[in-house]
C-alpha cells in the first residue's frame, strides 16, 4: 500500500501477519525487501510493517527543495503510524535504520515498546569515512547513475569478507541493483546520503532511552564496526549487545536464522 506524506509524495509501506506491530527501516541504498527473511519469521506472529525510505524501492523521490534529515524522516514513521492507526509499536532498524531509531527514543519514547538497532552508529562518523563517502555522493550527483567503477567500491563495503570474495549471490544482486538506480532518484539517494554521513552526535543523549534496546551487529561489518555498538550499548542502560557471527553490514541477510532468533527471544522477554 501507498501511504501520502508531505505535499502529496507517497511512500510504499508493506504489511504482513497479524498481532503486535512491528516496523521495520532498512538500510541505504536497499529497500524494504531486504527484510525477507525477517518478515517470514516474524510475521508469524506479528504484524510486520515495512517501509521504503525516500528515494528507493517504490516510494517517490523528493522534489529539490525537499528535505530529509533524519529528524524529520523520523516524524515520517511517527505519522505513518498514526495513518495507521497504531499507538505503540516495536522497532527494527539497521544502518540508517537504526540511525531513526535513536531519535524515535529519544523523542517519542512512548510510541515505542523496545527497539532493535543493527549495525548502526549515532555518533560522528569518522572523517576519513565521511570525506570518501561525500566524494562518492559527488560524483554520484554528477553523473545521475553508479556506474560500475563505483559500484564495485560500495559493494564490498555491506557484506564479509566470504561473501566480497565469493562474489555470492547477495553481492551479486547488490551490484546490480546499484547500477540499476533510477536517474530520477539520484538526488534523494544523494541528499539522504549526505544526511547520514554528515549526521549529528547523538551519543551524548543516549544515556536517556529508557526503552528496552537490543544492539545487533554482524562481526565484519566495515562500515559499522562492533565497538561502535559496544560504545551505545554502554550508554544505554536498559540494553543488550549481541555480536552476529560471519555476518558483514547486512547481517539480517547474512545470517538470518541467528537474527531470527535473537530478535524473537528479545521481543517476548
Amino acid at each position: 500500500m501507498y501511504i501520502t506524506l508531505r505535499k502529496n509524495k507517497k511512500i510504499k509501506v508493506n504489511i504482513l501477519g497479524e498481532g503486535d506491530p512491528i516496523i521495520f527501516i532498512h538500510s541505504y541504498l536497499w529497500d524494504s525487501n531486504m527484510w525477507e527473511p525477517q518478515l517470514k519469521e516474524l510475521s508469524k506472529s506479528f504484524k510486520c510493517i515495512s517501509i521504503d525510505l525516500w528515494g528507493h524501492g517504490e516510494s517517490d523521490f523528493l522534489n529539490k527543495e525537499d528535505t530529509c534529515s533524519l529528524k524529520e524522516l523520523t516524524e515520517d514513521i511517527i505519522n505513518i503510524a498514526n495513518q495507521l492507526n497504531i499507538k505503540q509499536f516495536d522497532y527494527i532498524g539497521l544502518s540508517v535504520g537504526a540511525m531513526l531509531g535513536t531519535y524515535l527514543a529519544l523523542n517519542y519514547s512512548n510510541r515505542i515498546k523496545k527497539l532493535v538497532l543493527m549495525d548502526g552508529y549515532s555518533g560522528d562518523e569518522p572523517i576519513s569515512t565521511q570525506e570518501k563517502y561525500i566524494n562518492l555522493l559527488n560524483t554520484i550527483e554528477h553523473l545521475k547513475y553508479i556506474p560500475e567503477e563505483l559500484a564495485n567500491i560500495i559493494t564490498p563495503m555491506f557484506f564479509s569478507k566470504n561473501e566480497g570474495n565469493s562474489k555470492g549471490i547477495f553481492y551479486r544482486n547488490f551490484k546490480n541493483e546499484l547500477m540499476n538506480k533510477k536517474e530520477k532518484n539520484i538526488d534523494t539517494i544523494v541528499k539522504l546520503g549526505r544526511e547520514i554521513f554528515q549526521r549529528e552526535n547523538l551519543l551524548n543523549e543516549m544515556k536517556n532511552i529508557k526503552n528496552p534496546t537490543l544492539f545487533l551487529v554482524g562481526d565484519e561489518d566495515i562500515p559499522r564496526p562492533a565497538y561502535e555498538s559496544l560504545e551505545m550499548h554502554k550508554l544505554v542502560k536498559n540494553s543488550k549487545l549481541t555480536i552476529i557471527p560471519n555476518a558483514g553490514h547486512i547481517s539480517n541477510l547474512e545470517n538470518p536464522t541467528f537474527v531470527n532468533s535473537e530478535i524473537i527471544k528479545f521481543l517476548n522477554k
